[in-house]
């Protein structure tokens, strides 16, 4: 008992001493979000440092673990990428990009890991034995964290074949006056990623007497990624460039052509962990770099690489999303952009004074050939198959405030984020971006485009729209196939499908037998009318072959019946939210199907399916002469065994609804759950 509730019984010796106005702390509000005011980075970036731990420090201490490339010599487990991390050069860029920081850029990440320790210092009880192996944390542990999350597995790792399955995902909009009722600009911020490991959102308020900014990090980073000030905010989704390639070239007496002669690899080693047999013995991880980037597997004439961006360490992704968390106007956003150290996400960006915009930001490689060349393993002898830089910021696709006045990005790529276009693909090279538009974000775009006089509540009720944009299109195709068969148990499967509504809530009783299907047909293979750019929301249409429809409509139907013994069960009965000690049914589903609510779910021991990625941190934003926003983390704000945190904001996603942000010192006060001063958590 003691190791739960050591660091929450400080509320008793801190709450009742009335804080002094510009006394620097930590207000935790009664949904286990750290208001933090500090007069220095040094303290405000300390007490980040200590919050993320107080909610997540277990999580932190594995993930750091991990991050130095000690898994297995640390806890005994076979880890692939403890090996990965040294073989593609991400410790080294880590370390490299870290030499290359200002003394102000250091502070920042060392006063981080400092109030990581702290915490674990000051409750040693409350962290697991095993974790502690990992401590003391230092800057580089920040670092190597950061190397691996961005560029291991945001960019090489959902590149490689034998990755562990994942796929960009998130919303977003910006809407400007002319949609909305008050005349002021909106933002929604929703990502969608994995609801565990290093996914993990947390969210938090940084008080400065410069600067008032909310939002949410990934744990484990010192600064806010998706965020909003008084003045302005920006949200990110993952975009669909393509800045990892792979390399097969050729090999002779342990050299590599290129250009007609064999070059020397630049070769380093280091001896690390692995796992034999259940005991953990050394292993050496040889490093060798190419013009073509590093080394990931080679046989007697050939090698496979790989080329990631910021291979040197020249990029700081800490150091961006400082600076724009810093912006107060558009002017300022717009030179935080165009340090370009972000390697990916589109930005989508609402202001105070009325503006919205869009850019695709990355680290965006010039190179030969289009699109579809370099999503193949690509055969090299010649430097003309290298990178030729990077494109810089204003070389992207981007634009600012649309005759539409509205934006969106469901992932897709940058020429549908509006209608009308505001951008031409023929206008970019065809490597930079595909063009395409898949049904999430065509129904993304639905629902924001014919919308108008919106209130902030209603910016969020579209938001919580379970439609599913494809089962909406083909309603009509499932409707001409009754007057082809008299099957009963086809036509019985059929009159479930057009009398649904399309909807993925937890009462609804089509959208099973609705998943179903499309896992057995797929999702694009059988139209007849295919997506046009010219047609970008009601694209593609038409069954090619309704005989094949039919029969895959028999098949799913038996095998339903077979299995639950019903085509119409309610959702939510079969599909599950759970987080920490709560469990809901659920409502959302595959983005893939046109869901704007996306969640995935992989079956539980129980045979009914939970919840491993979508909707994870919501936030809807109003720039108003006082902002105003409500947000969601759909698992809570902790992750931290005996934290009341975790899973208790999942009532309200089951709800459909947001809580409200308190956003000034006075609503935080009347929501207020525990006070830590800085002089405090120092002692």
């Amino acid at each position: 008992m003691k190791k739960l509730l050591a660091p929450f019984l400080l509320f008793f010796a801190v709450a009742c001493s009335e804080p002094l106005p510009n006394e620097e702390m930590i207000l935790w509000d009664t949904w286990g979000i750290p208001h933090i005011y500090a007069d220095s980075d040094s303290s405000l970036y300390y007490m980040m440092g200590y919050a993320q731990m107080k909610n997540h420090g277990d999580l932190i201490l594995k993930l750091y673990g991990e991050a130095r490339g000690k898994s297995a010599e640390y806890w005994g487990v076979v880890s692939a990428n403890d090996t990965l991390l040294h073989q593609t050069g991400i410790l080294d860029a880590a370390t490299s990009c870290w030499d290359k920081m200002s003394a102000d850029e250091k502070l920042v990440i060392t006063a981080f890991a400092q109030g990581l320790n702290a915490y674990a210092q000051k409750y040693p009880d409350a962290l697991d034995e095993q974790n502690k192996v990992v401590l003391p944390l230092t800057e580089m542990d920040v670092m190597y964290h950061t190397f691996r999350v961005f560029y291991l597995e945001f960019l090489i790792s959902r590149n490689l074949a034998t990755a562990r399955k994942w796929f960009p995902g998130s919303n977003a909009w910006a809407i400007n006056g002319t949609k909305t009722s008050s005349g002021n600009t909106m933002l929604l911020a929703n990502p969608h990623l994995p609801w565990q490991n290093f996914w993990l959102f947390f969210e938090a308020h940084l008080v400065t007497k410069d600067n008032s900014l909310y939002g949410s990090t990934l744990i484990g980073f010192p600064n806010l990624g998706i965020a909003f000030n008084e003045n302005l905010g920006w949200t990110h989704t993952v975009n669909t460039l393509d800045n990892v390639d792979f390399y097969e070239i050729s090999l002779k007496d342990n050299q590599y052509l290129i250009d007609g002669e064999y070059r020397d690899f630049e070769v380093d080693s280091v001896r690390v962990g692995t796992v034999e047999n259940g005991i953990v013995v050394g292993k050496t991880v040889v490093k060798k770099r190419s013009a073509y980037g590093m080394v990931l597997s080679e046989s007697a004439d050939k090698a496979v690489t790989v080329a990631w961006p910021n291979l040197d360490g020249d990029f700081n992704v800490l150091r961006q999303w400082r600076a724009m968390g810093e912006a107060q106007d558009m002017a300022t956003f717009d030179s935080a952009l165009a340090s370009n150290h972000l390697p990916l996400f589109n930005v989508l960006y609402s202001d105070k004074d009325g503006n919205i915009s869009y850019h695709f930001g990355g680290n965006i490689p010039k190179k030969n050939g289009d699109w579809s060349k370099w999503q193949n393993l690509v055969t090299a002898t010649s430097s003309d198959e290298l990178w030729d830089g990077f494109y810089e910021a204003n070389e992207v696709p981007s634009y600012k405030n649309p005759s539409s006045g509205w934006i969106q990005n469901a992932n897709d790529p940058p020429f549908t984020s509006t209608i009308p276009a505001a951008l031409s693909p023929d206008d970019y090279a065809s490597h930079i971006a595909p063009n395409q538009m898949t049904f999430r974000p065509q129904r993304s775009a639905r629902l924001i485009m014919d919308a108008k006089d919106l209130t902030l509540n209603d910016f969020i009720d579209l938001k919580h729209n379970t439609q599913s944009e494809l089962a909406l299109r083909i309603q009509d195709d499932l409707e001409g196939l009754k007057a082809l068969t008299e099957d009963s148990i086809v036509l019985a499967a059929l009159e479930v499908l057009t009398s649904w509504d399309a909807t993925f809530d937890s009462t609804s009783t089509g959208s099973v037998l609705f998943i179903n299907l499309m896992n057995e047909i797929g999702t694009a293979s059988f139209f007849a009318e295919p997506w046009s750019f010219d047609n970008p929301v009601q694209s593609p249409d038409g069954f090619k072959d309704p005989e094949a429809v039919l029969k895959t409509i028999n098949k799913v139907a038996r095998k339903q019946l077979f299995q639950i013994g019903s085509l119409s069960p309610a959702y939510g009965d079969l599909f599950r939210m759970k987080s920490g000690q709560y469990e809901y049914g659920a409502n959302g589903g595959p983005g893939t199907l046109g869901l704007f609510r996306t969640m995935y779910f992989v079956p539980g021991q129980d045979q009914r399916l939970y919840p491993y990625h979508g909707d994870t941190y919501v936030c809807a934003t109003e720039f108003g002469e006082q902002v105003s926003a409500k947000a969601l983390i759909s698992y809570g704000n902790a992750s931290q065994p005996g934290n009341p945190h975790v899973g208790d904001q999942l009532e309200l996603y089951a709800k459909k609804e947001l809580r409200p942000v308190w956003f000034t010192r006075a609503e935080q006060e009347a929501n207020l759950e525990l006070i830590e001063k800085l002089v405090e958590i120092r002692k």
